[in-house]
């Protein structure tokens, strides 16, 4: 960690990717309760995580160059 106290870049991302991670396991626990079939929910779900961890790598890559 920075010696100011503040997280650097990777650490942020990584927060961040976590949180959607969260958000989309939500939405999919949500789905799955309320009866939506699980086929759908489930393709739903994996391809939020597939998009997320895809800007992840992406914004870590950017991250690295600034």
């Amino acid at each position: 960690m920075p010696e100011d106290g503040l997280l650097d870049d990777a650490q942020i991302i990584a927060a961040a990717f976590e949180d959607r991670v969260r958000e989309l396991y939500k939405t999919f626990a949500e789905a799955v309760y309320t009866g939506e079939p699980e086929r759908d929910a489930t393709a739903r779900f994996r391809r939020g995580l597939v998009s997320a961890k895809r800007v992840r790598d992406l914004a870590l890559d950017v991250a690295k160059d600034a």
